[in-house]
């Protein structure tokens, strides 16, 4: 029997749209990670959750491959947008991660994305391709990135990063969040823009998963 393929994403909000697509759904493990596993036609796809950033990808994807070697990876998910032609809900599917730059941290503001576009000539930003692209390539295994813009290249985070999520607990931070809009009740409107739209932004990708697949 093939091997499935394994499809990544940081967070659960990224996946679900995704996770509805996939027949005969069931929740297991692989190694000690919790895991989906269903089909997509005649693929068997295997779903991990790797957390945000470079160190929780790098820890998951080492320890999914120990204990499961799949037949491709595809690290899928939001990024944000470099490339000026690009607009939310915009995707990309890329087999090198030259495309897609992974930054330790959060690229928040036009002038950083509009920065790192000139500098690198990569259309995304996000903070896990580089990592699951090299895991992968050490140890022989196709790789595609699947990402979807959740922000594009001419506008800023409403909210910085740091102010709602906590990397190294690997969990939001909702009492941080409430104080940071509290005291700048001016960005309230900006991050609920935001917010509401990202499951346009998951049922994207989800399309353009299922498309990569089929």
């Amino acid at each position: 029997m093939k091997p499935p393929v394994l499809v990544t994403f940081a967070r659960p909000e990224e996946s679900g749209p995704f996770r509805k697509r996939i027949d005969a759904l069931k929740k297991g493990r692989c190694g000690v990670m919790p895991a989906w596993r269903g089909r997509v036609g005649e693929t068997a796809v295997t779903i991990i959750h790797t957390g945000i950033g470079p160190a929780a990808a790098e820890r998951t994807i080492r320890e999914v491959i120990r204990s499961e070697v799949p037949c491709k990876v595809i690290s899928a998910g939001f990024a944000g947008g470099l490339d000026p032609a690009l607009r939310v809900g915009d995707t990309l599917v890329a087999d090198s991660p030259s495309f897609i730059l992974s930054s330790d941290i959060p690229l928040e503001t036009p002038e950083s994305k509009v920065a790192a576009f000139r500098a690198t000539g990569a259309r995304m930003v996000d903070m896990e391709t580089a990592t699951i692209a090299a895991a992968c390539a050490t140890a022989g295994i196709l790789f595609v990135a699947v990402r979807a813009v959740s922000d594009s290249a001419d506008e800023p985070l409403p909210v910085p990063f740091a102010a709602w999520f906590d990397v190294r607990r690997q969990r939001p931070r909702p009492l941080a969040l409430v104080c940071y809009l509290v005291r700048r009740p001016s960005r309230i409107v900006a991050f609920a823009r935001f917010v509401l739209r990202l499951p346009r932004v998951a049922q994207a990708l989800a399309r353009a998963i299922e498309t990569e697949l089929r």
